[in-house]
């Protein structure tokens, strides 16, 4: 079956990224996506100096949330080495999510979860977004 351009149009082909903001209670991790950017088919930049500036100000940086236009919702070799350079960095446990064909993953990522440990999550209207542990794991 032949694909059509308005098909096309409405695929999305190109990455997309937020910074997740929010809190930890419990099992539940609560928040909301904030500073969108748009990148090419393989990767998404953003302000990393923002990023920083906001953990440092409120301390409530809990993950990033992208696309993966055409693929999975799990994370690629960058997706494990960028969350792995982040939660260093922040000295926290952080969760990774993760958009592709009409589903949400959600990894957690922490010094013992290094690769991101897969766990329950569901996105919101405006940005709203809940992720659950089914165990305590600190």
């Amino acid at each position: 079956m032949a694909t059509t351009t308005k098909q096309r149009r409405m695929t999305p082909t190109i990455e997309h990224c937020w910074l997740v903001v929010g809190h930890r209670r419990g099992n539940f991790w609560l928040g909301r996506l904030v500073q969108p950017t748009v990148g090419s088919v393989a990767e998404v930049e953003f302000d990393p100096h923002w990023v920083i500036a906001r953990e440092e100000q409120r301390g409530d940086v809990i993950g990033f949330y992208h696309t993966h236009p055409g693929g999975r919702p799990c994370p690629s070799k960058r997706d494990l080495h960028t969350m792995r350079a982040w939660t260093d960095s922040f000295a926290k446990p952080l969760l990774c999510f993760i958009e592709a064909s009409q589903m949400v993953g959600c990894f957690l990522f922490d010094e013992i979860e290094q690769d991101g440990l897969s766990i329950a999550c569901q996105r919101f209207p405006r940005g709203a977004i809940v992720a659950y542990e089914s165990e305590t794991l600190f």
